[in-house]
């Protein structure tokens, strides 16, 4: 079985972690807007909880995506893609894996510095190791929400290529991705 990728094709490893981390975030926006919904306080805090647990996977599942992406090789594109777009897409998708790391630690900086403790299911917590401070904390949802912007241009590009690979090219890009073998 191939652990890592190469010029030629991705690993399955990378493939489900891609799907992992997509239906990870889809969770987490869910969630969020579950959370929003929600008229009791004790749901609200449960679905926080589940949500804060799906954030830490994620972290957790996106530090290892961000090492394997800059220590392999990524497979050649299928077709015969523009260079500058081929510049491009590989660019969003190392910087988008570099998000994935750094947003859920601005999100724990953040809820650290605003006195709150991260609860996960069963009566789990992660360790706040910062100081409880408003300027603080101000600072850290200010660089969160350019990460956040800028990680969901990245996404919306992510997404118009692939719609485009697929639907305008007609290429087998997204079955390359949804793990079939296809020729470049």
């Amino acid at each position: 079985m191939q652990l890592k990728d190469n010029g030629l094709r991705f690993s399955p490893i990378t493939i489900a972690l891609h799907w992992v981390v997509a239906f990870s975030l889809l969770a987490i926006f869910g969630l969020q807007l579950m959370i929003g919904q929600a008229s009791d306080d004790a749901v609200r805090m449960a679905l926080g909880r589940v949500q804060n647990l799906v954030g830490l996977l994620l972290f957790l599942v996106s530090i290892y995506r961000f090492w394997a992406r800059i220590t392999a090789y990524h497979p050649l594109p299928v077709g015969t893609p523009n260079p500058i777009e081929v510049i491009i897409s590989r660019s969003v998708a190392v910087s988008m894996a570099l998000a994935m790391v750094l947003l859920p630690i601005a999100v724990w900086a953040s809820r650290c510095a605003g006195g709150e403790v991260v609860e996960l299911p069963g009566g789990g917590w992660l360790p706040s190791l910062l100081p409880v401070n408003a300027t603080l904390k101000h600072v850290v949802d200010v660089l969160f929400n350019i990460g956040a912007s800028a990680f969901l241009a990245g996404l919306a590009l992510h997404i118009f290529g692939a719609v485009k690979n697929h639907f305008l090219l007609k290429n087998n890009t997204l079955k390359r991705m949804l793990g079939k073998h296809v020729e470049l």
